[in-house]
């Protein structure tokens, strides 16, 4: 008999919780704290694995990577990601998926934002002490120093490759305790969601279909008029025929739920299908499945708004450029991360200072969208190859048609 997958099992545990929940009623909230053990878990080793999983990812990056080509790709994947952080934005608070019942006061968590300045919250970024930073759970500074961290030992180049060595160590021992955690997470998930269902009933399920259909049309609409806009535009050939070349990938992405997986795939259908360099695809998939994650970025804006309205805290623009800075940033060192989806809401969500329990509630209906955003992921890298391919006269055309098959 085949074995449950982590996945399955959170699944599992989401709908155990929720008829448990419906059937117990309030005095279930009596096992909340093994939900709260999950959650403490989880955010134990957040910080670190954060710090040394952006430094480690570009510091890996070689100084001749970032020259021409290096820096189309990477403007390309920023640009991509932060349109896609702003729809995901723009449609959570168009639909306000987290508005429609009243959370009882054990559950709802107002808070008191005080007016801050765009510039000043901008300006906060950067912090002053990366320790203190850490210490505060200040995640959106620890990512800033990260960055100009693992960018000044790439340039060391050589000199830092002990140091690098190091970090990846010690990143990958604390993706080993988000493993560990993970284990433990079907029973925190299935304590949080009988909690909360114990207190709404049947009523938790009104944000929830808000929330899957908002994700989905979402990456829906950033699929069929960002990804085709970038090819019709930038590389001048019809996005039809792009979709039409890249439907094998395409089936993979939408079962296999998996970039990593369909990594392979893609990398085969840009050089024979698409018609791009080795040199262009090469360097720009294995980049875009690291640091371009366009539809697990719609995801994390739209679940962490959505779960802020539900628990009834109240936020600022000032609070959406902070959500929008964090989502982009933590991108950067997301891959290799177990569960990535879960753990990395619960790195926003704590960055944010939201409450974390929300993930119990989208924890078990994860599947529908995850299979729209990583098809969303995988078309817009090889969309960006695409671009930046036709820029460099790396673009064969006549493969891009059909015309010739690709030696």
């Amino acid at each position: 008999m085949k074995k449950l997958s982590i996945p399955s099992w959170i699944l599992l545990g989401t709908v155990l919780g929720l008829f448990a929940g419906l059937i117990v009623g309030p005095p279930i909230g009596n096992l909340r704290f093994l939900g709260d053990i999950f959650l403490r878990l989880v955010t134990m080793a957040v910080v670190p694995m954060v710090f040394f999983a952006v430094t480690v990812a570009l510091g890996r990056m070689e100084v001749r990577d970032l020259g021409r080509v290096g820096g189309k790709v990477i403007v390309f994947y920023t640009v991509t990601t932060i349109i896609a952080i702003i729809l995901g934005l723009l449609a959570a608070n168009l639909v306000q998926p987290g508005i429609g019942i009243t959370a009882p006061p054990e559950l709802k968590k107002p808070t008191t934002t005080p007016k801050v300045d765009i510039l000043d919250a901008l300006l906060q970024i950067i912090p002053r002490n990366p320790i203190d930073s850490m210490a505060r759970f200040d995640l959106l500074g620890v990512v800033v120093f990260s960055i100009f961290l693992g960018v000044a030992l790439s340039l060391l180049g050589k000199r830092a490759v002990p140091v690098v060595d190091f970090f990846e160590t010690l990143r990958n021992a604390m993706i080993e305790i988000v493993k560990m955690s993970m284990y433990y997470a079907p029973i925190g998930v299935f304590a949080l969601m009988a909690w909360v269902t114990g207190v709404l009933g049947l009523a938790i399920l009104v944000p929830l279909a808000k929330y899957i259909v908002t994700v989905v049309v979402t990456l829906v609409i950033q699929t069929a008029v960002v990804v085709s806009a970038v090819v019709w535009l930038f590389a001048k050939v019809n996005p039809i025929q792009f979709y039409r070349q890249c439907w094998e990938v395409i089936l993979v992405a939408f079962t296999t739920r998996s970039s990593n997986v369909s990594l392979p795939v893609a990398m085969d259908i840009a050089e024979t299908k698409l018609g791009i360099s080795k040199k262009i695809s090469g360097f720009s998939l294995p980049l875009g499945a690291v640091m371009n994650q366009d539809g697990m970025c719609i995801y994390q804006a739209i679940a962490a708004v959505m779960i802020a309205q539900f628990f009834g805290v109240n936020f600022t623009l000032a609070d959406q450029i902070k959500l929008l800075m964090l989502i982009l940033l933590i991108g950067f060192g997301s891959a290799g991360i177990p569960s990535g989806g879960l753990v990395l809401l619960t790195v926003i969500l704590a960055g944010m200072g939201w409450p974390l329990e929300g993930i119990a509630i989208i924890a078990g209906v994860d599947a529908i969208p995850d299979m729209f955003r990583t098809v969303l992921n995988v078309l817009d890298d090889l969309s960006g190859a695409v671009a930046v391919a036709a820029s460099e006269g790396e673009l064969d055309k006549d493969i891009y048609y059909g015309k010739k098959i690709a030696a």
